[in-house]
């Protein structure tokens, strides 16, 4: 790593360019699509400011503000310095936002050490997502490029007075480009090792104060990001992703006060990527029904492929192509603003749905067939019927695929009010609802032709009763056969009222009060099914079934005559037959406040300190059929004291320090079935954990032509008390260990990222700018546990970029290199059962890519 640095230190040090012009408030408040030529958003010739220096307009408090004069930890993303600096992706940006981690393989990220831990229907994120001001939980909304985006906010800690659901951790507003008063178009086509990439706009005015902005976007695989050395029908080289997208807005103007502003937009995917990739060895060994905890037999018995991971994380070894498809896709948002008087009004109201299908490989090898005997010696319990050497062989197929669902549809609806012109006293108040349905299948199956003894026992199982593990007539047949089908379905509401006043107290010194209450109810039904097929189990018990066609039932130990056996209702001590199931039901409600204190001594120095409450609510653990299936609201206490300051001219320096008081902490732990070794995965709220830490924003303009931005990060968590002692999942057996003083999932302590851009005036308009940036992030764990299996090493990344405008005629030209040294990134780490043993997985992030990208302006 020390080499990667020194070589992106002198990267730094040759290359830079210069920000974007400052954006007017009006435009603030109402984003529209610039119309400038160069990457620096203006005549390229002319000196121009960073836009971390300059004041950005931002609306983090709901009304358009410069972003050093807002008192709260937030970095912004515009769009021409998105461009300059080739930040495309929320990858990009979890790179260069202090506190931010993201794990695109898993769709999860966290602020400061709080988010998403699962994806488990009936689980909220903790960062809220909000999509010109439409909550979403979303993460793709904030992946749009800068020509769908005017720019990207993250404000960092609870926003539960402005942001209130489910911003426990903070919250990001994704603001979009607007139709334009005068007509303008672009296209822009991209292509490098990995992806081909075509998109382009037009806008302007339709007829009167109407106007309208069309935008489409396609992108197709260019190459994999793995290789697949299985040489099977189902198997080819994966990480691909094929998308489109298209969004369409109409602007009309009523008058120089009130605006209706409408987007609908549409997205599909056919992607091919691997969840993650197993690193540790294959588990060849035989596995005994008795010790494992497992519902099928080893997936690498006896294999003799080694597994390619091991010496080359981006290799994979597949029979089943991991596929990902979204469809059915549709997002509705309106905006209205109108100005009462002395009183502004403006609505936010979305739709939204879709329909997203994820097949994966659950056991990581591209073995399918596996023909073996049970003992050596003949089965004894079947000596009486004739059959002792009978069904000594038997026969399985270890293609297990996960089939992962969501069906989702969801509303918004908010209403505010608030003083239409800023002052000495400003105040906002506001209604929000909130409701949701959402459908979340999940299956982990037997694939195949359905020619092995396993294909063919777990097609037509049989039922047993708890404890007396008799066998129950009636018993459905499984024609999928499916070892392990759980669903969720969920209905959610959500309703909230708040405000929120600020008043300066005296010349430069000004005191903040806001408040929100939230209630939310969530219904669920859960269904839950599981089959197990262990020919090789410890235990012997073989009977035949009565009548005159008598055929033998194993129950274990009985190779090929073992039978399936339809666990459900002998797990959950419940009587019946098939898939259990059972409805759920809850409310939560709550306050959530911040009080905070800003004082402006003079116009480059802004000092900050508050107090505020985050609150997520409760919810379900659907599909698993958990012991503990409800978990109860978490809240954040977070104290924040900050410091934004200009002490030279060209020289931006913010500095924040913060403390969580982190309560009920949501959190998913896999433990052991009561009276089994068949495991599941609970929530838990784990009582107490505290985060705490400090991070510095830097940027400066050295010349016009160089800037230097940068920024670190400290972030140190910890679980202060937890409810029980756990079975660590990474470790074989049921050790029970106390997690108290462990860190939080997802939290790197370090982060740094340092970027340089300067600009080459070269002809007459014409600028060549070039620009290098580079990323660090230390480990993290992926688990509540200090175990290395779930621990992803620390990383890092060198960016370059250079890039050729000519604004008179409209043409960017750009050369690119992401991850030029070609890192091993790492943005999630998790085991899976094997038995006795467990599987080391670790996803990934991008591997190198080297382009070219041509943008044309009309």
């Amino acid at each position: 790593m020390k080499a990667r640095m020194l070589a992106g230190a002198a990267l730094i040090a040759l290359v830079s360019g210069r920000a974007g012009a400052q954006t007017a408030i009006e435009e603030a408040a109402a984003p529209t699509a610039g119309a400038a030529a160069a990457p620096g958003g203006g005549n390229p010739t002319a000196p121009q400011a960073n836009p971390f220096i300059a004041d950005i307009i931002v609306t983090a408090q709901r009304r358009a503000e410069a972003i050093q004069d807002v008192p709260v930890a937030i970095s912004v993303f515009e769009s021409t310095d998105r461009d300059r600096r080739g930040l495309r992706s929320i990858q990009d940006f979890a790179n260069f936002t202090p506190g931010l981690t993201f794990s695109s393989s898993l769709d999860r990220l966290s602020l400061r050490g709080i988010g998403r831990l699962t994806n488990t229907i009936g689980s909220d994120p903790g960062v809220a997502i909000y999509n010109d001001g439409f909550y979403t939980s979303s993460n793709a909304e904030a992946s749009k490029t800068p020509m769908f985006v005017d720019r990207v906010e993250f404000l960092r800690g609870p926003q539960g007075t402005l942001y209130g659901r489910n911003s426990v951790g903070g919250a990001i507003n994704v603001i979009s480009k607007r139709p334009t008063s005068d007509l303008t178009a672009e296209w822009r086509f991209s292509v490098d090792n990995l992806q081909m990439v075509s998109e382009g706009y037009i806008a302007g005015p339709v007829a009167g104060g109407l106007s309208a902005r069309l935008s489409a976007q396609l992108g197709r695989a260019m190459d994999a990001r793995f290789e697949n050395i299985a040489r099977t029908p189902n198997s080819r080289d994966e990480g691909f992703t094929n998308r489109f997208f298209v969004e369409a807005q109409l602007q009309y103007d009523f008058s120089d006060t009130t605006q209706l502003w409408l987007k609908y937009s549409h997205a599909e995917w056919n992607d091919s990527n691997p969840v993650g990739n197993q690193v540790s060895p294959y588990v060849t060994d035989d596995i005994d029904g008795a010790t494992n905890n497992s519902l099928t037999p080893a997936a690498a018995f006896g294999y003799p492929v080694l597994n390619p991971g091991v010496t080359d994380a981006r290799r994979i070894n597949s029979n089943t192509r991991n596929r990902s498809l979204l469809s059915d896709n549709h997002t509705f948002v309106a905006n209205f603003t109108a100005d009462l008087g002395n009183v502004g009004l403006k609505y936010v109201g979305g739709y939204s749905q879709y329909s997203y299908q994820a097949l994966s490989d659950l056991d990581y090898t591209a073995n399918e067939l596996v023909t073996t005997s049970f003992g050596s010696a003949p089965i004894a319990a079947l000596a009486p019927f004739g059959l002792a050497n009978a069904f000594r062989t038997y026969s399985y197929n270890p293609t297990y695929v996960q089939d992962y669902g969501e069906q989702k549809k969801y509303f918004t609806n908010e209403l505010t009010l608030s003083n239409a012109t800023s002052g000495r006293f400003n105040w906002i108040v506001g209604a929000f609802q909130f409701y949701e349905e959402f459908f979340q299948p999940v299956t982990w199956f037997v694939d195949g032709a359905n020619t092995d003894t396993l294909s063919q026992r777990i097609a037509a199982p049989i039922c047993v009763a708890p404890v007396s593990f008799a066998v129950v007539p009636d018993c459905p047949t499984n024609p999928r056969r499916a070892f392990y089908d759980g669903s969720g379905d969920l209905r959610t509401e959500g309703y909230a009222g708040f405000g929120q006043v600020d008043y300066e107290l005296v010349d430069g010194l000004k005191a903040t009060a806001g408040l929100r209450y939230s209630w939310d109810k969530k219904r669920g039904d859960e269904s839950y099914r599981v089959v197990q097929w262990q020919p090789a189990s410890a235990s012997v018990y073989c009977t035949l079934t009565p009548g005159a066609n008598a055929t033998v039932i194993g129950f274990g130990g009985c190779g090929a005559a073992t039978a399936a056996q339809d666990l459900t209702r002998f797990l959950l001590n419940q009587p019946g037959v098939g898939a259990a199931t059972r409805r759920l039901e809850d409310s939560w409600d709550g306050f959530s406040w911040r009080l905070g204190l800003d004082w402006k001594p003079d116009d480059n120095t802004l000092v900050f300190g508050s107090y505020s409450r985050g609150l997520k609510a409760g919810g379900f653990n659907l599909g698993s059929y958990a012991d503990a299936p409800v978990v109860d609201k978490e809240t954040v206490d977070a104290f924040e004291l900050g410091l934004k300051s200009r002490p030279l001219a060209p020289l931006m320096l913010n500095i924040t320090g913060f403390f969580y008081d982190y309560k009920n902490a949501q959190i998913p732990i896999v433990v052991v079935r009561p009276g089994s070794t068949l495991t599941t995965t609970n929530f838990f709220n784990i009582d107490r954990s505290r985060s705490w830490g400090i991070e510095v924003e830097s940027a400066w303009n050295v010349t016009d032509a160089l800037e230097l931005t940068a920024n670190y990060s400290f972030n140190d968590t910890e679980i202060r008390r937890a409810p029980r002692l756990f079975d660590d999942e990474g470790v074989p057996g049921n050790v029970l260990e106390d997690i108290t003083g462990n860190r939080l999932p997802a939290a790197s302590r370090h982060k740094l990222a340092v970027s340089a851009l300067y600009d080459i005036p070269v002809a007459a308009n014409d600028h060549v700018f070039l620009a290098a940036s580079y990323a660090y992030r230390s480990d993290a764990y992926y688990s509540v546990f200090q175990n290395p299996i779930n621990r992803a090493p620390g990383w890092d990344q060198v960016d370059a970029r250079i890039t050729y405008a000519r604004p008179d005629d409209g043409m960017t030209l750009i050369l690119y290199a992401r991850n030029l040294f070609d890192t091993l990134g790492y943005d999630g780490a998790f085991s899976t059962n094997a038995g006795t043993i467990y599987r080391q997985v670790f996803s990934y992030t991008l591997p190198r890519q080297i382009g070219v990208e041509a943008q044309f302006k009309f």
